[in-house]
């Protein structure tokens, strides 16, 4: 590369990368302060990509009167290098379509194509500028002499791309990986409202979309896996606190945590866990704070909590129990067959399978995986919690540590 295209590839990045990045997250940013138009309520990754496309688009139509960057001359690196590219794609185009219709070109036609594409890969070799636009010229001539019955149009080259693009991504989120979103506080403190996560949900096996029907199963959930299901509908009679109209949430994506399998006896005592009549090992290392949204108000505020390790099967991960000394207790129950039982981490604030049962296997979606988004409440973004692992070894402070290595029943 010489120091005319570096010092162009630079400029580049700044107008049509940098600058209409950091303006459209900066908009976004104070849409969402102001509540522009009701619409910009979160600050969502889709936004800040919708004003970016838009910026970079108004910035390159723009181009030719941009300090520092001009590429009218036709001996611009930028021109070269995509003129270059442009005539390796028309090459591998037309080889293509005679390797499928060749049998329909005269052999005259046949002829003067391979003397069209022979001047055009010499011509491509020399890296000459006016050759490489007078091959291209010919052999184009050439294509729409002899091949315009097998040449796609723009249009329909363009609807080709963009189904198949659609139906990959449609495949990937039916069968490989999908996006969620946090909406509540039921999973704190290892998820916090405004999470986005990635799910993988050919973990356990493939099923059938809408149906929730596994056709093949590749592995078994595991005790203390961070599991999103479809909420059953409820077995058992809910109490108080989550009576009311939307009581039931069935059909609703659900996340929690699996802590017990089919066959388990789920028990709990004044907040502590039992499986089988064994105590599942915990240890208290602090405290915990979070954003909580105020009752029937739209105000956040920071919640504290008591921060417990837990360790179940070959998982430690982080619970949360409320500091107001209420203990509760449950069970026993023996988990189904084909059923998972499942507890938020948030253990004094979620709606789980101690209120309404437990989960079919076929209604799971998938295995939590990571943090690739995540807001701020009421604004902002947490740079620090992308790219968190939900199944990874939990994050704690050195005190936190020190604690967690005292309690002789987590070694």
């Amino acid at each position: 590369m010489n120091h005319r295209y570096l010092l162009s590839l630079f400029w580049y990045f700044v107008w049509f990368v940098a600058l209409p990045g950091v303006i459209a997250w900066q908009a976004v940013e104070i849409f969402v302060r102001v509540r522009l138009f009701g619409f910009f309520e979160e600050f969502e990754f889709w936004h800040v990509l919708l004003l970016y496309a838009l910026l970079a688009f108004l910035m390159y139509s723009i181009r030719d009167k941009l300090p520092f960057w001009k590429v009218k001359d036709k001996d611009h690196p930028f021109r070269t290098r995509r003129r270059l590219r442009d005539a390796k794609r028309l090459l591998q185009s037309v080889e293509k379509i005679l390797a499928k219709n060749g049998k329909a070109v005269s052999k005259k036609g046949r002829a003067e194509l391979e003397v069209a594409m022979s001047s055009l890969k010499k011509a491509i070799a020399s890296g000459e500028n006016d050759r490489l636009v007078e091959a291209m010229t010919g052999l184009g001539e050439k294509v729409d002499r002899h091949l315009a019955f097998a040449k796609k149009s723009a249009s329909r080259e363009y609807i080709e791309s963009i189904g198949i693009a659609v139906l990959v991504a449609v495949l990937l989120r039916l069968f490989v990986v999908e996006a969620f979103k946090i909406p509540s506080e039921s999973m704190v403190p290892t998820l916090m409202v405004g999470d986005h996560i990635f799910v993988s949900k050919y973990r356990y096996g493939l099923s059938l979309p809408f149906v929730h029907q596994r056709l093949v199963r590749f592995s078994d959930p595991k005790h203390g896996e961070v599991i999103v299901f479809i909420k059953p509908k409820s077995e058992l009679s809910l109490p108080v606190e989550f009576e009311g109209d939307e009581s039931d949430m069935a059909g609703t994506d659900f996340i929690k945590r699996i802590v017990g399998l089919p066959g388990d006896v789920v028990e709990m005592k004044r907040d502590i866990l039992f499986i089988n009549n064994k105590e599942i090992p915990r240890c208290l290392v602090g405290t915990s704070s979070y954003r909580t949204r105020l009752p029937f108000e739209n105000k956040w505020r920071d919640g504290k909590a008591e921060l417990w390790i837990e360790k179940h099967g070959e998982f430690q991960y982080t619970i949360a129990e409320s500091l107001s000394g209420h203990k509760d207790s449950f069970g026993p129950i023996t988990v189904p067959p084909d059923r998972v039982f499942v507890l938020g981490d948030n253990r004094d604030n979620s709606n789980d399978s101690r209120y309404w049962g437990t989960v079919p296997f076929d209604n799971i979606k998938g295995r939590a995986m990571f943090i690739w988004w995540s807001n701020r409440r009421p604004h902002g973004f947490q740079w620090d919690r992308v790219g968190t692992m939900i199944m990874g070894a939990p994050e704690l402070t050195e005190v936190q540590q020190d604690k967690l290595a005292a309690c002789p029943n987590m070694r």
